[in-house]
């Protein structure tokens, strides 16, 4: 019987947690249980009997982490896939011969949440998941299970390449909520609904919920929320919250409680239910038992609402419900200017603040302010981001560094950005904590920038369709494989990324990369070209022998003396600016002055002469 038939005629419950329950019993210091499809097969095996004389009708394959970021090596990546099936088939067989037990029992060939490397396109990740895919079909695989996911990416394209290799496959796509109801990539409960039921029927044929949230929590999610298509359902909720003890996560002890709530959670129309992290076989042998005589109920669905999505191609200025001047002027082919300072590493926000009057007053359309670059602690940019646009009047635009923030505080910063009045952000990854500091300072790096600039996007469907945040990416082109570079720019802009900030520009071979790529992405992102003013000659020497990346031609280091004087090498850094300037005025969208020392003075002399 396939699994979609046998799901028309009863419930199906599904095995608990592997991997914790894996360290519960054997307490092995292994940094993956999937490691032991390898190394111990007969442990696994032993967990999933347990699991089937509990009553679980459902195994999922030991695979759950077996992806290229945890598993880089291709061929012991694959060799695991293909041993989790074989350890997962052969304790269904054991069982039978155990028990006699003739009833369907189905194996899925299961997956974690889809893992890229941030150097891979979307078409790279894809294949490597496919030639995951072929291996569990060879293995004779129908049901698939992609599970916690953060959201449809990928799967979507997935389920659709399963089906058109097995027409009979069974596909199960589930994702993780926090308590709040929201993704690690920001989807809220409702709008993975919605995209459920948008999804190709034929390719998905359930969604569900799984971990991040104990059975009360995701009963709520479950009732607060109407579904938006009859495919078969799931929910395999946490057993509690953990505790980490000595380094090892515990899990409280609430069969009685998880069990009343999952019956709660069956009747409300789920198809399939079992456990997730800190589940045991205990927990399931007695899940079973309490749904004897227990009814699925019936799905709450509800027609699929009009969809409104926020434009993820170039801003126009029809696009804004609330004036963007500066997207405005971008967008329009005009040559905005941007103008970045640096927040104090003190309270004294004299000096910046003075030079954000000056610089508005000179005609800058923008100001940016730095997120403590080189990991060192600067004043929040995001704060006084605020108080100059209510105190200036001018758009500012922060830099938003994923090092020291986790999601939750990312989240709660965003919302708060955008109740401040500001609309720009420039999403960095950020430099990393330096080495004689690890171990005192921790950087966070819950997502790098792609993955920031996505979860901003999502925010703005679910909460900001009307007034959207707007934000740009940095661009590093001093790498050796300009090809590479533009590869990562296309998945920024894939994400929503409307322009680049360049590091600062010298050279004409500089100039010649910038144009180069620009040429590449064929007018899908503005380029806003960097130019920092040399103010004297130690800091021309500093620049061009301690910034990695930074090349400052000699023609230009000549220019400079020791002993001039510093009214001398402001007219020096002027000039110099202003010939950039002209040199890139065919390629640059806008000009991007980086204000040494926040001498706003000199930046103003700067767009004088523009």
């Amino acid at each position: 019987m396939s699994l979609k038939e046998y799901l028309r005629g009863r419930r199906l419950v599904t095995d608990g947690a592997m991997g914790t329950y894996y360290e519960k019993k054997y307490g092995d210091a292994v940094t993956f249980p999937e490691q032991e499809n390898l190394l111990h097969p007969e442990r696994i095996q032993d967990i999933h009997l347990e699991y089937l004389h509990a009553g679980a009708r459902l195994l999922r394959t030991n695979t759950f982490a077996t992806n290229p970021v945890f598993f880089p090596d291709r061929s012991q990546r694959l060799e695991g896939l293909r041993k989790g099936y074989a350890i997962a088939e052969s304790a269904v067989q054991k069982f039978r011969e155990e028990t006699g037990c003739e009833e369907d029992i189905f194996i899925a060939a299961d997956f974690g949440p889809i893992g890229e490397l941030e150097e891979q396109s979307t078409s790279e990740v894809l294949d490597d998941y496919r030639q995951m895919c072929d291996v569990f079909l060879d293995c004779g695989a129908s049901v698939f299970v992609f599970e916690s996911q953060r959201d449809d990416k990928y799967v979507k394209q997935l389920a659709e390449y399963v089906k058109e290799r097995c027409t009979d496959a069974f596909v199960l796509v589930q994702f993780t909520f926090d308590k709040s109801g929201y993704t690690r990539a920001g989807l809220s409960v409702r709008r993975i609904n919605e995209s459920m039921a948008a999804a190709d029927a034929d390719a998905i044929d359930a969604f569900g919920y799984n971990c991040g949230v104990e059975a009360g929590h995701l009963l709520q999610l479950l009732q607060a929320q109407p579904l938006f298509c009859h495919k078969f359902l799931s929910a395999l909720p946490n057993a509690g919250y953990p505790l980490t003890l000595r380094g090892r996560t515990i899990y409280t002890e609430n069969e009685q409680y998880f069990v009343k709530k999952s019956v709660e959670i069956a009747a409300q129309g789920v198809d399939i239910i079992g456990g997730c992290c800190g589940t045991t076989p205990g927990y399931i042998r007695d899940l079973v038992q309490a749904l004897e005589g227990v009814e699925r109920g019936d799905k709450r669905v509800v027609s699929l609402p009009p969809r409104v999505d926020v434009a993820t191609t170039l801003f126009t200025p029809s696009d804004a419900q609330t004036s963007n001047t500066f997207l405005d002027k971008l967008m329009s082919g005009g040559k905005p200017v941007i103008v970045e300072l640096d927040p104090p590493f003190n309270g004294d926000i004299t000096k910046v603040l003075s030079g954000a009057e000056k610089l508005a007053k000179a005609g800058a359309d923008l100001l940016t302010l730095s997120d403590s670059p080189m990991a060192r602690a600067r004043m929040d940019a995001g704060a006084l981001a605020a108080k100059m646009i209510r105190e200036v009047g001018i758009p500012v635009m922060p830099h938003v560094a994923c090092r020291d923030r986790n999601i939750i505080g990312l989240r709660g910063m965003l919302m708060g950005d955008h109740m401040n009045d500001i609309r720009q952000l420039l999403i960095v990854t950020g430099d990393p904590v330096a080495r004689d500091a690890r171990g005192t300072i921790s950087g966070v790096f819950d997502m790098n920038s792609i993955r920031l600039m996505e979860y901003v996007g999502h925010m703005n469907e679910e909460l900001y369709a009307d007034d959207p945040l707007h934000f740009g990416g940095a661009l590093n082109y001093h790498g050796a494989n300009p090809d590479a570079i533009i590869r990562r720019m296309e998945k920024k802009i894939e994400a929503g990324c409307e322009y680049f900030l360049t590091q600062p520009i010298y050279s004409d071979e500089d100039v010649a990369r910038i144009a180069y790529i620009r040429e590449a992405l064929k007018g899908r992102a503005k380029i806003c070209c960097g130019i920092m003013p040399l103010v004297s000659y130690k800091n021309a020497m500093f620049l061009h022998n301690e910034m990695a990346g930074i090349n400052i031609p000699e023609e230009i280091l000549t220019k400079y003396d020791p002993d001039m004087s510093r009214e001398a090498a402001q007219a020096v850094a002027v000039e110099i600016s202003l010939e950039l300037a002209r040199k890139l005025s065919d390629i640059a969208d806008a000009y991007y002055f980086m204000t040494p020392f926040n001498r706003a003075s000199l930046i103003c002399e700067i767009i004088a002469g523009l």
